[in-house]
């Protein structure tokens, strides 16, 4: 049986040695003066056939250490956060759940320990997705239910209009103890209420989600707030609201 080769023995270990011992010494003419590089890369194209692609290659070298250096950039900067953060991820959590659901969205963004902790289920169990103009739809609804799962309290969804058109449109606000409202005798359809008001771009599934996984989103809802939901029927809100067995205040807005 023949012997497994020692990692210097491995042409694939040596060639990877071989591109770092190039790389770095490519990497050291970064000190140069540019106007040297110009005029190096200059004569080296001169000195090709004109049909060479240096140029594209270049181009593709630079790209691709850019693309390198910039990862590399961001794993060292996650290092220091880490290293640098003074709260533990528990603590961490629980600042982010106090966040507004736009401010979450930022902060998971900025780096990948912040990422990390804004992906546990508390920081979203108060979701206020309304916007003032229409800029939210199924799918952000769905993502965000879905990352809160069971830990859901309280959902807001829809769209605010300023203060000067909201008292044109009063909110039916109601109460709910362990039963599910009727809301059969409203009428969705009544366009009367709703001039001089942004459209929706949410649909009448924007709800379905708090149904799915055997129902775990919607079993602990307490709170429900809907702001200006036009393609919202009396069908698809009794089925949303069937699934939030635990919820106690319901406010719809957009009658």
């Amino acid at each position: 049986m023949a012997k497994r080769p020692c990692p210097s023995q491995n042409p694939r270990v040596d060639n990877l040695n071989d591109v770092e011992r190039l790389l770095d010494a490519f990497l050291s003419l970064s000190d140069l003066p540019s106007l040297s590089l110009d005029l190096s890369f200059e004569r080296l194209l001169h000195s090709l056939p004109p049909d060479s692609d240096l140029i594209d290659r270049a181009l593709k070298m630079g790209s691709l250490l850019l693309d390198a250096a910039k990862h590399s950039s961001r794993k060292r900067a996650s290092n220091h956060n880490s290293l640098a953060w003074p709260l533990p991820p528990d603590l961490t959590i629980k600042v982010f759940s106090m966040l507004d659901t736009q401010s979450l969205c930022y902060a998971s963004a900025t780096c990948s320990l912040f990422s990390k902790c804004a992906k546990d289920p508390l920081c979203y169990a108060n979701l206020d997705l309304t916007t003032l103009v229409p800029k939210v739809n199924n799918a952000v609804v769905a993502t965000m239910i879905q990352r809160a799962g069971k830990a859901l309290r309280s959902l807001k969804l829809g769209v605010v209009p300023g203060a000067t058109t909201l008292g044109s449109c009063p909110p039916f606000v109601c109460t709910i103890r362990h039963s599910i409202v009727e809301v059969s005798n409203f009428s969705w359809n009544d366009k009367r209420s709703r001039q001089g008001r942004e459209s929706s771009i949410l649909t009448r599934c924007c709800l379905s989600p708090l149904s799915g996984d055997g129902g775990a989103p919607g079993a602990l809802l307490r709170k429900l707030h809907l702001y200006n939901i036009e393609r919202m029927d009396n069908a698809s809100l009794s089925v949303a609201l069937s699934a939030c067995p635990s919820l106690l205040d319901l406010e719809i807005v957009g009658l």
